[in-house]
């Protein structure tokens, strides 16, 4: 397949998860590659794997969540590729604990990487699509932004995220700029590789209608599709990419009488 030839893409959080799932398909379409992570060593490192792949990558060590190094980072792709065609906006964290237990400074993290930085990847992105004659923007929320599971900062702001994609999809369908967003369930990546050890990933595996957790690479094929031309007359909307977790409620049968 080559949905993607001739076409530049900035993923965030690139370098591992599946912000990483998600360049690896691109580049196996035939996208050229600018991946953004804060993890400098990690991005670079990916991006010499996916490279030889044979897909033209390039990492850059970037704060998501800092206004000057994202419009910095926008221009320098925009330079050094010649173009923007798509964002996949991945990079996040997770936070765990109750409203009692999430300090200040954590609610106000994890609301800055998962939420203001998608508001600053479009802002910035926008321009350079537009002197293209259109794009597409996919960002990554999470079936908790509509169920109301996992952590108080994290829900609000994989919701907030759900609500930017509408707004967005609203202001720049003029544009021709086309924004989604896909909410996975539970994934296997190493933001939840300890909760896993833990047992959760069993008991969460109870509830889900197909059994399992997903993988990196099935989000990432969401992420390819919505991104594409397939999905041109797409926009505004929550892929929800969950296993039916969100469709069916499906008691533990370690409390069912």
């Amino acid at each position: 397949m080559s949905r993607y030839e001739g076409k530049v893409v900035v993923v965030t959080g690139g370098a591992s998860g599946i912000g990483y799932a998600a360049a690896g398909r691109l580049v196996a379409e035939g996208a050229a590659i600018a991946l953004v992570d804060f993890d400098s060593a990690n991005a670079t490192k990916s991006a010499s794997d996916l490279s030889r792949q044979g897909g033209r990558v390039h990492a850059y060590a970037v704060d998501v969540t800092d206004e000057t190094s994202m419009r910095a980072v926008f221009a320098q792709v925009a330079t050094q590729f010649g173009r923007l065609d798509a964002v996949i906006n991945s990079a996040g964290i997770a936070a765990r604990g109750t409203l009692d237990e999430t300090g200040y400074d954590e609610w106000r993290r994890v609301l800055d990487v998962d939420l203001t930085s998608i508001y600053l990847s479009a802002r910035m992105a926008v321009p350079h699509m537009r002197r293209n004659g259109g794009g597409a923007i996919v960002n990554i929320a999470s079936v908790a932004g509509i169920l109301g599971v996992v952590n108080v900062a994290y829900v609000a702001a994989k919701g907030g995220v759900i609500a930017l994609t509408r707004q967005l999809a609203n202001e720049l369908a003029a544009d021709n700029i086309r924004v989604n967003a896909i909410s996975p369930g539970f994934v296997v990546t190493a933001l939840n590789k300890e909760l896993r050890a833990n047992g959760a990933e069993k008991r969460w595996e109870n509830r889900i209608p197909l059994g399992r957790y997903a993988e990196p690479r099935e989000i990432a094929a969401a992420c390819a599709f919505l991104a594409s031309d397939d999905a041109s007359y797409m926009t505004g909307e929550n892929m929800v990419v969950d296993g039916g977790l969100s469709a069916v409620l499906r008691p533990d049968p370690a409390v069912l009488p």
